[in-house]
C-alpha cells in the first residue's frame, strides 16, 4: 500500500497457517505496529481455520506482546455438516445459505473463543457478530473479567434474511449470514447501549461476475457485501433518524471506538490538540437514493441499490487536506501514511 494509498492505512494480519514458527513471529508483527491479528474458526477446507490448540497459543503470544485477536466466529464442524446436508437435499438457493448457518453455529464459536481468551488471559475481539445470544455471551464474559469486545456490521443492521429469498438474493450472501428482524432489533439495542462496541462495514468488493458463481448453488458464491462507502449514511439514517440513536453514540461507534480499540487514538478518532485533522463534514438532513450512479465503490453492483437515506457526507479532510468535495475525489494516491499502532 505504501506509495499507493490515498488515506492513512494500517493492517490486521491474518493467520491462516498457524505453525509454531508463525506463532513465534507474532511479537515481531506487534512490534512493527500491527497489534491486531485476525483468525478464522472455520474455512478448514479452504486452509484458513485455526484449531483449538492453536487458538490458545495465539492468544497467549498476543497477550505477552500486547496484541489482540480478532476472531471470525463460526463453528467449522457444525457448519460443514449443515452445508453438506443442505446441498445433498437440493437446498441450494441463497436463502439456504442462511438456513445452513443458523445462529447456534455462530454462538458455539463465540463461546469457544471466549473460553480460550479466559484461559489465556488474552484480549479478544469478535468481528461481524450477528446473533442475539452472541451479545449476551460477550456481555456475561466481560462482567466476569474477560477482556472481550464485539462489533456488528451495517448490513446486519439494515437487512434481514428475507433479502436472500429474492430472485437476486446472491447479493446478500455473506458470513455470518443475515438474520431475522427480531435479531436485527436486538443488535440495534446492543449498539445503542454499548454492549456492541462499534459498527464496521466488513467490506467485500466482489464483482457481480464473481457473485454470479453462486447463482445455482449458494456455497459457490463469494461471501460478502461491498459497504465501506455507505456505512456512515446508513448508521445515521437507520439509527439516528429512525431509531433515535444519539449523535454522540453514532460518533462513538463509527470513529472514536475503532480508533481507541485498535490503537489509533489519540492521533485518530477525535478532534483535539495534537490529533490529525481528519474531519468529515456531514449533512444530517440531506436526502438521497443509494445506487450505482450515486456511489463510488469499485464493484459494478450494490446491495443498497434504491435505498433512500437521510444524511450525506459532503467533505472529507485527511490530516487537514481536503480530499473529497461533494462527491469529487481530490486526494492523490501515495499521500497515505502507514499507521504504526499500539494498544492501550
Amino acid at each position: 500500500a505504501s506509495g499507493q494509498a490515498l488515506i492513512d492505512w494500517g493492517v490486521h494480519p491474518v493467520i491462516t497457517r498457524p505453525s509454531p514458527e508463525t506463532i513465534a513471529g507474532i511479537p515481531a508483527v506487534v512490534a512493527a505496529g500491527a497489534p491486531t491479528v485476525k483468525c478464522y474458526l472455520t474455512y478448514r477446507q479452504e486452509g484458513l481455520m485455526v484449531g483449538p490448540g492453536e487458538l490458545a497459543a495465539i492468544l497467549d503470544a498476543l497477550r505477552r506482546s500486547g496484541g489482540m485477536l480478532l476472531v471470525h466466529a463460526e463453528d467449522n464442524d457444525a457448519l460443514e455438516k449443515s452445508i453438506a446436508r443442505s446441498i445433498a437435499e437440493g437446498r441450494v438457493a441463497p436463502i439456504d445459505h442462511a438456513r445452513s448457518r443458523p445462529p447456534g453455529v455462530e454462538n458455539a464459536a463465540i463461546a469457544r473463543a471466549i473460553e480460550a481468551a479466559r484461559e489465556a488471559r488474552g484480549r479478544l475481539f469478535i468481528v461481524h457478530m450477528a446473533t442475539a445470544e452472541g451479545i449476551d455471551l460477550v456481555a456475561a464474559a466481560r462482567a466476569e473479567g474477560v477482556d472481550v469486545r464485539a462489533e456488528t456490521c451495517t448490513h446486519y443492521l439494515v437487512f434481514t434474511e428475507d433479502m436472500l429469498a429474492r430472485d437476486d438474493g446472491i447479493k446478500w450472501i455473506c458470513s455470518p449470514p443475515l438474520r431475522t428482524a427480531a435479531i436485527r432489533d436486538r443488535l440495534w439495542e446492543a449498539v445503542a447501549d454499548g454492549r456492541i462496541a462499534q459498527v464496521s462495514s466488513d467490506d467485500a468488493a466482489y464483482s457481480w461476475r464473481a457473485k454470479l458463481m453462486g447463482a445455482d448453488r449458494f456455497d459457490l458464491c463469494p461471501n460478502g457485501i461491498p459497504g465501506v462507502e455507505v456505512r456512515l449514511a446508513l448508521l445515521h439514517s437507520e439509527g439516528v433518524v429512525k431509531r433515535g440513536l444519539p449523535l454522540t453514540r453514532l460518533v462513538e461507534i463509527a470513529a472514536a471506538a475503532p480508533a481507541r480499540l485498535f490503537g489509533l487514538a489519540p492521533r485518530k478518532g477525535g478532534l483535539a490538540p495534537g490529533a490529525d485533522a481528519d474531519v468529515v463534514l456531514f449533512d444530517p438532513e440531506a436526502e438521497w437514493v443509494m445506487g450505482r450512479d450515486t456511489l463510488h465503490m469499485a464493484p459494478d453492483w450494490s446491495a443498497y441499490e434504491g435505498i433512500r437515506v437521510t444524511g450525506k457526507v459532503l467533505k472529507v479532510w485527511s490530516r487537514g487536506e481536503l480530499i473529497v468535495d461533494d462527491g469529487e475525489l481530490l486526494g492523490r494516491p501515495g499521500r497515505g501514511r502507514y499507521l504504526r499502532r499500539a494498544l492501550e
